[in-house]
């Protein structure tokens, strides 16, 4: 059932997401006006969902218009100009927060990891021929996932060569605004005494595969550097207890299928050309993603959906 529903009910639910932002329109007065910025959003969201060019997503966008979830239908190009604006970045995080929120009461524990997404960009010829290196061009993708759902409840589009430890105090910090998190669990790659803490003072515990050598300092050592507190307690829990940590440690695994479900639905690369549209195509795919796992939670959790009150 939610598969069979899921196109036309993810269209709605994202129509109704993007309501629920209450985006302002802003009309400066010179030229003819502009398309809302909201009736531009869900047109962007809806080309990404339909994995297809702007050109062949038009027919999509007249449903959209004749189930009047938008007030004017754009110029196919119209979308691709606006995938390429910086005054979007903020609205597409707002959203696929929105429809996060109806798993507040489902999610506790989340995982966090990072994924690429390669490029179509074009080049001449002559790159190809004196290229030094046959490496594709590619985005980083850096999520907090659900374990229970997959539902992404905080994303980072970077350059592929962006440290993933770097990405990960933001966004656990920006998860615990809305959701109860318990534990969160990540690979060696974002193993740090920071990290630790960090997760410790949203209220969750930390699992966060420690490497090899790893090993516990001297005794007092936490006395001098209060900060490492967390990091000591997990290390001490992992020599003591491995097959119990590594139980949780592995619900990480859940993050690795939400990557996988969301390139099989949405590809495993980016149509835009520009650095700014590839990012916010990554961006909406994620939206598309968090609308697609709401689907499912309707039909296989029963969960109610609201989004009124949600900015």
């Amino acid at each position: 059932m939610a598969q069979t529903s899921e196109k036309m009910l993810a269209l709605k639910l994202i129509c109704q997401a993007v309501d629920a932002l209450q985006i302002p329109y802003i009309y400066k007065g010179n030229g003819r006006p502009s398309i809302g910025l909201d009736d531009m959003l869900k047109c962007c969201a809806i080309k990404v969902f339909n994995n297809f060019s702007s050109r062949r997503t038009m027919g999509e966008i007249e449903i959209a218009y004749a189930l009047q979830y938008i007030r004017e239908i754009p110029h196919f190009n119209s979308i691709n100009n606006y995938l390429q604006k910086e005054e979007i970045v903020p609205w597409l995080h707002k959203l696929y927060k929105i429809l996060a929120m109806p798993l507040v009461e489902i999610e506790e524990d989340f995982a966090v990891d990072a994924t690429g997404f390669t490029s179509l960009k074009k080049k001449h010829w002559l790159e190809f021929k004196f290229a030094t290196s046959s490496r594709k061009e590619w985005k980083k993708l850096h999520v907090v996932s659900g374990v229970r759902t997959n539902v992404v409840t905080s994303a980072r589009v970077t350059e592929s060569r962006r440290n993933d430890h770097t990405q990960y105090e933001d966004m656990v910090i920006e998860t615990s605004r809305n959701f109860r998190m318990r534990e969160v669990s990540a690979d060696p790659a974002y193993l740090s005494r920071k990290n630790c803490s960090i997760t410790e003072e949203c209220g969750a515990r930390p699992f966060i595969l420690p490497k090899s050598n790893t090993h516990l300092e001297m005794d007092g050592y936490h006395l001098k550097y209060p900060k490492v507190v967390a990091w000591l307690r997990m290390i001490q829990f992992w020599k003591d207890n491995k097959e119990l940590f590594l139980q949780h440690y592995h619900k990480r695994s859940n993050v690795e299928s939400t990557f996988s479900a969301m390139k099989r639905k949405f590809l495993p690369y980016v149509r835009s050309r520009s650095d700014r549209a590839q990012s916010n195509e990554i961006l909406c795919k994620v939206v598309c993603f968090n609308a697609s796992v709401l689907c499912t939670a309707m039909f296989e959790l029963g969960v109610n959906l609201n989004f009124k009150g949600m900015r």
